[in-house]
């Protein structure tokens, strides 16, 4: 049933007073009347009077806002995206005099979710601009200090992330808050002079609230 118990008091239908408490996944949790002697517990079983249950109460919360206790809703699951992004020169290589990355370097995409993260799917987008900028982004996935892949070595992350991509979900190991997820990149090829490749990176997966 939607919603939590609303009832504390006369349990109806027994003929018995108790109490309803809140229990997570349960029915009503019946407590003996405080002015019952311990020594009538064991005592034969006494069979309640029937009586005539009052209406059943109004239930105000929908289904899909199931509650623990008035306020606190169950622990759920949502698919969100969760940006990496770039520790340094702002996810570009190339046009060293406008702030981008010289030949060679390795950029770090990072992210540290606040809450249990798993990761699904990559998303990784590039803007290259001038007739240089031919690369693609090779690299390597951790989660913490764990390699997320089969082996050593540089992936082609911009095929395994492309937007069209088939077939190219993975299965991460979870992601606990305050730890690290980290796409360590560098180019295959460098542009030169004034032309540029800039990259953003995101992560799909199941996250806890």
């Amino acid at each position: 049933m939607a919603g939590y118990p609303r009832v504390v008091g006369y349990y109806p239908g027994t003929g018995v007073y108790g109490e309803v408490g809140y229990v997570a996944g349960a029915g009503p949790v019946m407590a003996t009347h405080p002015q019952v002697h311990p020594m009538l517990t064991h005592a034969p079983p006494m069979h309640p009077l029937a009586v005539h249950p009052p209406p059943h109460p109004a239930v105000h919360s929908p289904p899909w806002r199931p509650m623990m206790a008035p306020g606190s809703p169950p622990l759920g699951e949502g698919h969100v995206p969760m940006p990496l992004n770039p520790e340094t020169f702002g996810g570009t290589w190339g046009n060293t005099t406008g702030g981008g990355a010289p030949v060679g370097t390795t950029i770090t995409f990072s992210a540290r979710p606040q809450k249990p993260f798993k990761c699904s799917r990559l998303l990784i987008r590039p803007t290259k601009s001038g007739p240089t900028a031919i690369g693609n982004l090779v690299g390597q996935m951790f989660i913490g200090t764990d390699l997320q892949q089969g082996e050593v070595g540089n992936l082609d992350l911009e095929s395994l992330g492309a937007a069209n991509a088939f077939d190219t979900w993975v299965s991460f190991k979870q992601c606990e808050p305050g730890v690290w997820m980290r796409v360590l990149a560098t180019l295959t090829a460098f542009p030169t002079t004034t032309d540029f490749e800039t990259y953003t990176v995101t992560a799909i997966g199941h996250y806890l609230h």
